[in-house]
């Protein structure tokens, strides 16, 4: 059976009027079950830094992003869009990944005191508020997918600065800097979908992955 062209099958999707089967339509929505997981993932590591847990919460924040780099490539080779044109992906790809890669970071700052206890009001409000607006512009990416500016990633920049056990008026400065970074249009590679150096780009993400992983382990013990 396949799903017919119509005006009142919400359903319905076709690449060069050919339909989609029962299957494409299914693994469609299976692709963006698996995005919408992010949330799961994310409540988890909130709850983790809610609880104290600066290990658990680095690890479903770790989790959170590889899952983020896995499913829009395959979204992308399954034209998702297309299948299921009635749900916009994007959105709800930017929706949860404002959740793990900015709100969830600024809980982090907060309750493990990685910057000044001053600074902390804020600097966490220029951080939400400017991840907000870059997370809310047209031109994020260049037609190569490149991002246009630091792209609110606050999920690698503020563990990283807490297992670095840097001082925290660096930890602050840092900060500042991505902040500003962000309202540029200095390109920042991503390193699953630029093609060009991808196995420098992936091979410095997976370096990232496994120290940060180890560092929490090491730093915070599974008693």
């Amino acid at each position: 059976m396949q799903f017919v062209p119509g005006p009142g099958n919400a359903m319905t999707a076709s690449t060069n009027d050919q339909p989609y089967t029962n299957a494409h339509i299914r693994a469609a929505w299976a692709v963006h079950g698996f995005t919408a997981t992010g949330t799961v993932v994310g409540m988890a590591g909130l709850h983790s830094v809610i609880g104290g847990d600066a290990r658990a919460a680095i690890l479903w924040l770790i989790a959170a992003m590889v899952l983020d780099g896995i499913d829009g490539p395959i979204a992308r080779r399954l034209d998702v869009d297309k299948r299921i044109p009635t749900l916009d992906g994007n959105a709800l790809d930017l929706v949860i990944d404002f959740f793990t890669c900015t709100i969830i970071p600024v809980a982090f700052l907060d309750r493990f005191d990685v910057v000044p206890k001053g600074s902390l009001a804020p600097i966490g409000f220029v951080i939400l508020s400017l991840s907000a607006l870059w997370m809310a512009r047209t031109d994020q990416e260049t037609p190569d997918r490149w991002f246009r500016g630091f792209p609110a990633e606050w999920n690698v920049i503020i563990p990283t600065l807490y297992l670095a056990g840097l001082n925290q008026w660096i930890n602050l400065s840092i900060c500042i800097v991505m902040c500003l970074l962000m309202v540029t249009r200095i390109p920042f590679p991503h390193p699953v979908s630029v093609k060009p150096q991808r196995a420098i780009s992936l091979t410095f993400m997976v370096l990232w992955i496994g120290s940060m992983t180890w560092l929490a382990i090491v730093r915070h013990p599974i008693s």
